[in-house]
């Protein structure tokens, strides 16, 4: 309760201090209540009259002060003056400086404080931000932000927003010339971790094949992959097997900051392109496609078909399958159905890819 306390009234002469005071003095019985007293340079002298015919007359002050002399009485009830120099102020009431009617104040430079507090969150991930805001005392005229006790360059208004790493403070000067320093505010700013895709850039594939995608590894990470940046429902794991052409990501998260970065994109082409495949060792043991291109049947010639039951599959040039033949004999002929266009074909032995080939009907 004492440190509540304490701190409450701490933080109500910080307020106090950021104010303006008006020193009131009355003017009565041919005496200045109070006669003397000490108030910061911009606060204000505000002489109250309550009875008799006085006036409040400057004596001795400052150089560059302003000379004052104001009638008190009931036609003139109140005199104020803001001092705008530092020193001693001594003034009368003339018709009774004889009788000790005399008073005196002196004007001081105030000490100048400042408190710092954010807006918001001080520990963020690499690329985020906190607004760090000032509370001072009356008549500052100029503020320096640092970091870690030094100087930031052009930081010199009463907020600053935090984008690195260190400890900050506020360093003010007041209109007088008294400075001081804030407190700390220690910034934090977590690291993003890697995120990348092997393969990376453009990757080309025919269905039915599908390419993996492999994002990076390390401890502590989880995974969020995308596509044309929609999240996939349930690809969170560490590689993904792409069966669909599109723009993919990954998008990498760091559990123990919460930190996360987004790949760059690895585009998935379904193209059935130009790739030749045997498992034949010479040519005249090779699958062969003849005519290439034609206008009408192509042939096919399997000159080590034994008996296997193979397929062979016709997908157009987005990937569609369109058609699959089975392939009974060394010999076999297709195509008299297709329209003109590029096309991609696939034999295959159960699982096992024996050929790929692109081929154009005219």
């Amino acid at each position: 309760m004492k440190k509540l306390c304490s701190a409450i009234s701490l933080c109500l002469l910080f307020v106090l201090k950021g104010y303006s005071f008006t020193q009131i003095v009355t003017v009565q019985n041919h005496v200045f209540t109070p006669s003397s007293f000490t108030i910061n340079l911009g606060d204000t002298v505000k002489w109250t009259w309550i009875n008799g015919s006085h006036t409040t007359t400057s004596l001795t002050i400052p150089a560059g002060a302003t000379a004052w002399n104001q009638n008190m009485n009931s036609g003139s009830t109140t005199f104020i003056y803001v001092p705008k120099v530092l020193g001693v102020y001594n003034y009368k009431c003339t018709p009774h400086q004889s009788i000790g009617m005399v008073g005196n104040f002196t004007v001081v430079c105030p000490n100048a404080s400042a408190q710092i507090s954010a807006n918001s969150a001080t520990t963020f991930c690499k690329g985020g931000s906190v607004l760090l805001k000032s509370s001072v005392s009356a008549n500052i005229t100029s503020f320096q932000w640092k970091k870690n006790g030094a100087n930031i360059s052009g930081a010199t208004s009463s907020t600053f927003t935090a984008t690195t790493t260190g400890s900050y403070t506020l360093s003010v000067t007041n209109n007088c010339g008294n400075s001081n320093t804030s407190n700390a505010i220690k910034v934090t700013v977590n690291a993003l971790p890697a995120a990348t895709i092997t393969p990376s850039g453009t990757v080309d594939f025919c269905p039915p094949d599908s390419v993996v995608l492999q994002a990076n590894t390390g401890a502590g990470l989880t995974y969020q992959w995308t596509k044309n940046n929609v999240n996939i429902n349930g690809a969170t794991s560490p590689t993904f097997t792409a069966t669909q052409g599109g723009s993919y990501r990954v998008i990498v998260t760091k559990t123990s900051t919460g930190c996360s970065k987004q790949s760059p994109v690895t585009k998935v082409v379904k193209q059935c392109g130009s790739i030749a495949s045997t498992i034949q060792q010479d040519d005249n043991n090779s699958i062969k496609v003849y005519p290439n291109p034609s206008s009408n049947d192509f042939h096919v010639l399997l000159p080590s078909f034994n008996n296997e039951e193979l397929n062979l599959s016709i997908f157009d040039e987005s990937g569609n399958l369109i058609g699959i033949h089975k392939i009974s004999s060394q010999e076999f002929s297709f195509g008299n159905e297709l329209k003109q266009g590029i096309y991609l074909i696939q034999i295959k032995n159960g699982s096992t890819t024996l050929y790929k080939q692109k081929v154009t009907k005219e």
